[in-house]
């Protein structure tokens, strides 16, 4: 019998959402929380692959069989079921060798964080799919999705990079230092309503002339990335906030929910829901209690949750 196991981080969008959809510079972290895919394969009369998930607490969610044409033989959750069936497809399209073999395979995926925690589960499983396929993990999310495949760059990253897409289907990103960050005091809050990606996403498309804000914010998000530290940290983000929520008739969430902190407030991902990032203005502020007492439980500090470079 053979084993392998693979590896694939989560995300956080520090600077740049929605925007990066139209060439913005983007600034993200992979996190500690991730995705493990564990496969082995055995040479036995019955051909295929037996498909299991496994959520944070140790639960099978999801299970379901293909053959060896990746034909699906049963499914739980049969939306589930056929995604997973088109990434497989799409990675033995890139690679035809893949699953070919004439051997029964197992494969294990399992997550070391919520699913509504939003740090990327559909990003991470393409990664994983492609490492075990060895084809190119970006090709193969452009072949199954429309977006900016940030989350993909993470997913292999080794701390925070920078990104930005040249063409629709074409991204270019590099590793980059930003200094004492895990240190400066920020923290990452989960806000428990989680919000449709595909939504915000559309709401984004249907407001006109963004060009003028896609242009203060990339140099905004630019300057940052050369200035790292806590002040210009704050600076750009009370300005990309206010740039992006009065482009696109957002309300910013230090306003509408936090608005006696005494500090920056930014919200990451789609608006509304997921994590948003805190930094205080004084150091010794107890940004911990204060958002535990607004009934926020899962707070982290930078260094808690994004993995260190």
């Amino acid at each position: 019998m053979q084993a392998h196991s693979y590896r694939a981080h989560g995300k956080l969008m520090l600077f740049g959402e929605y925007f990066v959809l139209d060439g913005c510079t983007a600034l993200a972290w992979p996190t500690r929380f991730g995705q493990t895919l564990k496969v082995s394969s055995d040479s036995v009369q019955v051909r295929g692959i037996y498909w299991k998930s496994i959520d944070h607490k140790g639960f099978i969610w999801f299970e379901a069989y293909f053959d060896e044409e990746l034909n699906l033989l049963h499914g739980l959750q049969d939306e589930v079921a056929a995604r997973l069936q088109k990434f497989l497809l799409h990675a033995r399209a890139m690679n035809p060798a893949f699953l070919k073999d004439g051997l029964y395979h197992e494969a294990e995926i399992s997550a070391d964080y919520p699913s509504e925690w939003g740090l990327g589960s559909s990003s991470t499983l393409i990664s994983l799919i492609a490492q075990w396929a060895k084809v190119d993990a970006m090709e193969l999310f452009f072949r199954s999705f429309t977006g900016s495949g940030y989350d993909i760059a993470c997913a292999q990253a080794q701390g925070p990079i920078s990104y930005r897409l040249s063409a629709p289907t074409k991204a270019e990103w590099k590793d980059i230092d930003l200094g004492s960050f895990l240190d400066q005091g920020v923290h990452f809050i989960y806000l428990g309503q989680k919000q449709d990606s595909r939504e915000g996403i559309q709401h984004y498309r249907e407001q006109n002339d963004k060009s003028a804000t896609l242009e203060q914010l990339n140099k905004l998000i630019i300057n940052f990335e050369q200035e790292a530290n806590r002040e210009n940290l704050i600076k750009t983000m009370q300005q990309s906030e206010a740039l992006i929520g009065e482009t696109l008739y957002l309300a910013q969430v230090h306003n509408t929910l936090f608005s006696d902190f005494p500090g920056a407030i930014k919200s990451l991902g789609a608006w509304g829901g997921d994590f948003i990032m805190a930094v205080a203005f004084d150091r010794a502020f107890n940004t911990h209690g204060y958002f535990h007492e607004k009934g926020h439980d899962v707070v982290f500090t930078a260094a808690d949750i994004l993995l260190p470079s």
